[in-house]
């Protein structure tokens, strides 16, 4: 033990002889002590290494959380487009709707026709050639639109096999990235254990 550590030092305690040591001196200062720790090559090459380690794993995990970063883009992307075109299809289905009730109207006007001018074969005929080539028409707009449709719809099955796809990605990103956080906090206390040795 110093023989002043038992010392009070205010003024008058003791006088302090020339060149002699003071617990506070026999300290040293902060710096002096992070210096002389600094100086020591193993601490030196321990602390490098430490860090070395931690930039690696650090970089690693942040090109992880780009990846990931850029997955959640994408899925985004593809969720807006499948929405636009589950809109489309719904659009062209009710399309498709409106047309079939327009063909329902128009043979039911035409049948009226008839019936009202059964007398006149000429007007009669005209009107059912008239009839034919509306629902021809009709009924080629009704394909189309259903060619439409099943097209809309095998895109969409599309993305979502897409989707499906990155988020299975995803969640092996997620899994990945947790490994490496709890290899990075062993890494950090076996640094901690190797400093406080």
């Amino acid at each position: 033990m110093h023989r002043y550590s038992q010392s009070t030092f205010h003024e008058g305690a003791h006088r302090q002889a020339p060149g002699d040591s003071t617990p506070w001196r026999d300290a040293g200062a902060p710096m002096h002590r992070i210096r002389a720790w600094w100086l020591a090559p193993a601490a030196k090459g321990s602390m490098i290494a430490a860090w070395g380690i931690t930039l690696v794993l650090g970089t690693y995990c942040y090109s992880l959380q780009t990846d990931a970063k850029t997955t959640y883009m994408l899925n985004n992307v593809l969720l807006r487009n499948l929405h636009q075109e589950s809109l489309r299809a719904d659009a062209s289905e009710d399309r498709a709707r409106e047309l079939q009730l327009a063909v329902k109207s128009r043979v039911a006007k035409d049948e009226q026709i008839k019936s009202n001018y059964k007398a006149d074969l000429k007007n009669c005929a005209e009107s059912q050639d008239d009839l034919k080539r509306g629902i021809v028409n009709y009924e080629l707009e009704l394909a189309r639109e259903k060619a439409r449709t099943d097209l809309v719809q095998e895109r969409n099955q599309g993305l979502v096999k897409e989707m499906h796809a990155i988020r299975t990605e995803l969640a092996s990103v997620k899994k990945d990235n947790q490994t490496l956080v709890g290899e990075v906090d062993r890494l950090r206390k076996a640094v901690r254990r190797l400093e406080s040795v």
